[in-house]
């Protein structure tokens, strides 16, 4: 109990939002389609969280996120295809937070695992019609196919950064985040297997009131 007390007595509650910038990596095994080419995109994060500082230096953190993965595909052959691909993802990591420094320039980094949901999928470029030898734009929605389509998302998460105390009850950070994801986004429905991850590095600012 007396090593318990001092842990007990700095323990607090701090609640924030965030948002940001990421970069999504597809990694995909191409098979026969040697002329594809899968580009990396930048997409937008937003969210909210909740962190529980056990003492001064650690805390377990929680957050409810809304995540773009995107990504680009071109062919070699074909110039006039483009598309681009526009994912959209509630995730939740939970991390444990370490931090280090004075009291109000703090070094940070979190660990953890993180569950997401393929929420919604839509594209947008250009495309070649060989009826008529032209070339048009388009923009659409897709629906998912639950055959081939896995929605469910799960894989490790880490990322490291600074905070600022510039009040009693305020809070500001900035941190460099990486999602790697454990679970392909296309099921084994084939007989040629074409798995495909994402992997994404997540630039994000955040604002805590901590109680």
């Amino acid at each position: 109990m007396a090593l318990m007390l001092p842990a007990l007595a700095f323990a607090q509650w701090r609640v924030g939002v965030n948002g940001g910038a990421d970069y999504n990596h597809t990694t995909i095994s191409k098979h026969y389609m040697t002329d594809y080419q899968w580009d990396d995109r930048w997409g937008a994060t937003l969210g909210v969280m909740g962190q529980y500082d056990v003492n001064d230096w650690l805390g377990l953190r929680a957050e409810f996120d809304w995540t773009q993965k995107n990504y680009r595909l071109t062919r070699q052959f074909f110039s006039e295809v483009d598309y681009k691909y526009v994912n959209n993802y509630l995730q939740l990591p939970v991390m444990a937070s370490f931090s280090f420094g004075g009291e109000r320039l703090r070094g940070f980094c979190n660990a953890g695992v993180y569950g997401g949901y393929w929420l919604t999928s839509g594209r947008e470029g250009i495309d070649f019609n060989s009826f008529t030898g032209k070339a048009y734009e388009f923009s659409e929605d897709l629906k998912f196919n639950d055959e081939r389509d896995q929605r469910l998302d799960f894989g490790f998460v880490g990322g490291m950064g600074l905070e600022y105390r510039f009040g009693q009850h305020w809070a500001a950070q900035a941190e460099v985040r990486y999602y790697y994801s454990t679970v392909s986004t296309q099921k084994d429905y084939m007989h040629l297997s074409d798995p495909r991850y994402n992997s994404t590095l997540g630039l994000q600012a955040s604002l805590w009131y901590c109680f």
